[in-house]
């Protein structure tokens, strides 16, 4: 439980920060598009992680992990399915936000899961 809080607090924190920094960076191309990416990578990180932290031991660590992936790599196909035949938002700025934000959250993870011992 405390490998869970520390990560969802420290992420939470640092997607804020990194959102806000890529929205300064992108300007008025589509700051929404940003903060959805934000909004959908954070949610699916925690319940990767909290997959990854009841299977940490044993050769459950493996197939936790695989699975924590597949279901990052879904939730990217349904977001792109989802920003391509919408146009309220731009498709590139919204995918390459939620990529980016998933790779440095899963980054952060061996950190957090020694906490889970």
């Amino acid at each position: 439980m405390r490998a869970m809080l520390a990560y969802a607090g420290a992420t939470l924190a640092l997607l804020g920060g990194m959102a806000a920094a890529v929205v300064a960076l992108v300007g008025p191309a589509d700051p929404r598009a940003v903060w959805l990416a934000a909004g959908v990578a954070w949610p699916v990180q925690l319940a990767a992680f909290a997959a990854l932290v009841r299977v940490r031991e044993g050769s459950g660590f493996v197939v936790g992990w695989a699975l924590g992936m597949a279901l990052r790599f879904a939730v990217v196909v349904v977001v792109a399915i989802a920003v391509t035949r919408s146009e309220a938002l731009d498709p590139a700025t919204a995918l390459v936000s939620l990529v980016g934000f998933v790779f440095v959250l899963v980054l952060l993870e061996p950190l957090f899961l020694r906490l889970a011992d």
